[in-house]
């Protein structure tokens, strides 16, 4: 699947198996976590979807500010905590579907 919410998931898990083979340690398996759509459509206004279904959760000005929340927060790591930095990458982790109903 094509989007950052896979693929940055994925890529923890990737890190992850790579370390736990080198080490002779057990891999995780992955599975995708429930499935956002979260999109700037320009002038026609965003929208925030949840499911395979996409649900419609949000419209208008509340979708993007979660978007404008998601660019500029949530997929960049802290870059001067080494504590934040490995949580970010833990492949147990994920985005709290939460934060896209609230």
């Amino acid at each position: 699947m094509q989007s950052c919410q896979h693929a940055m998931h994925l890529g923890k898990f990737a890190g992850h198996n790579v370390a736990a083979d080198v080490l002779g340690l057990d891999l995780a398996p992955f599975v995708p976590k429930a499935h956002v759509t979260c999109l700037d459509l320009g002038p026609a206004g965003e929208v925030v979807t949840t499911g395979w279904e996409r649900t419609v959760q949000k419209t208008g000005e509340q979708s993007m500010s979660l978007k404008c929340q998601i660019n500029s927060e949530w997929i960049y790591p802290s870059v001067d905590d080494a504590d934040a930095i490995l949580e970010h990458a833990d492949c147990g982790g994920t985005w709290s579907m939460k934060a896209f109903l609230a």
